[in-house]
């Protein structure tokens, strides 16, 4: 094969990548997507604990993901809308406050599990992703502050309180 048939080869095989990036199997969580969307609203959340949880998991976890270069060339683009939809599923951390208390107190319990057993972020995110890593020091913020959150939910619970967990702070458990 010489040196043109070569670059034509390449060429189209870019050309299909491209028009193909535009087809999304699995559904596009780009489409309807609000970013800059707030995570957490409607919650009290430390300031460290909130920049954590935007830096090392919106990307999969909010509506505020960040779409690298490489995530618009087929077949990557599908994979990474697999993983963001799933990731969304999963627990969408911009749609805090449309959930119950219930639903707030599961989603608690899994990420403070998963932050501590360091099963989150996936180790193939971090892998490509190295900043997402969360250092010792933030899965414990994390982690403490999933399990004080829960424990306040817990308690608006049993008192049938429906109201956020900023307006639970003010009242004494």
């Amino acid at each position: 094969m010489g040196r043109a048939e070569l670059e034509l080869t390449l060429g189209c095989l870019l050309g299909a990548s491209i028009a193909l990036s535009t087809i999304h199997p699995l559904g596009n969580p780009r489409a309807g997507a609000q970013p800059g969307t707030p995570v957490l609203e409607g919650t009290e959340v430390p300031e460290r604990v909130r920049m954590a949880l935007e830096a090392k998991c919106g990307d999969c976890h909010s509506q505020n993901t960040r779409y690298p270069l490489y995530s618009h060339v087929a077949p990557v683009t599908w994979m990474i809308d697999r993983e963001v939809s799933e990731g969304r599923a999963s627990l969408d951390l911009s749609r805090w406050q449309f959930h119950n208390i219930e639903y707030r107190i599961n989603a608690l319990t899994r990420m403070a599990s998963e932050v501590h057993a360091a099963q989150m972020p996936p180790r193939t995110y971090v892998l490509l992703h190295p900043h997402a890593r969360l250092s010792p020091e933030e899965q414990k913020l994390i982690y403490d502050w999933a399990k004080s959150e829960r424990k306040h939910l817990r308690w608006a619970l049993s008192h049938g309180s429906e109201q956020s967990s900023v307006d639970l702070r003010t009242q004494k458990p």
